[in-house]
């Protein structure tokens, strides 16, 4: 850029013009697709992600029990594995225009690629937790209150029982896509 091109600019933006031309503000409009939807659209629509684990039925029915469906249904599907597909079907909840929360309780690598395709799309995380968690029933009870706590917006208060020890890293994810 040209010294005359900069001082040009910097005394538009002092001046205050710069603001007011409209090629120089960004859409935000595109950056955010929830901007004119009520959060209370995005819980209407909730998608579990687990990564195909040990406590992976726990969690969907925790999920299950905060939504307020029966055993053995969800409104959608849950998305299980570590796939190709599975990332397939999370590419096309991104790009759908529905509001959707996803809840998710995933090992880090693939709380790592979930997490980077959903703000790449433009999705809000609302809240990442690490946790330990073990295998034997008092796992399965707190993968379930985490389930549970993720679709109502309280995962913090399910943090008090994070660690167990022999417990496998989990990290559960709360984000509005």
């Amino acid at each position: 850029m040209s010294n005359d091109r900069r001082f040009v600019l910097k005394g538009l933006a002092a001046a205050g013009l710069l603001a007011a031309m409209p090629w120089a503000q960004a859409n935000t409009s595109a950056a955010t697709p929830l901007a004119g939807a009520a959060a209370a659209d995005a819980t209407a629509r909730v998608t579990p992600l687990v990564s195909g684990g040990a406590l992976d039925a726990a969690f969907l029915a925790g999920v299950r029990n905060a939504v307020g469906q029966p055993a053995g249904a969800l409104v959608n599907p849950p998305l299980q594995g570590l796939e190709a597909a599975t990332y397939q079907q999370l590419n096309a909840l991104l790009n759908d225009d529905t509001p959707t929360l996803l809840v998710g309780l995933l090992d880090d690598a693939a709380a790592i690629l979930v997490l980077d395709l959903v703000r790449s799309a433009g999705g809000r995380v609302l809240s990442v937790e690490h946790h330990r968690i073990g295998q034997d029933s008092a796992g399965q009870k707190q993968a379930g209150a985490l389930g549970q706590a993720l679709v109502a917006g309280a995962g913090a208060a399910v943090a008090a029982g994070r660690v167990q020890e022999n417990g496998s890293a989990y990290v559960a994810l709360r984000c509005v896509i």
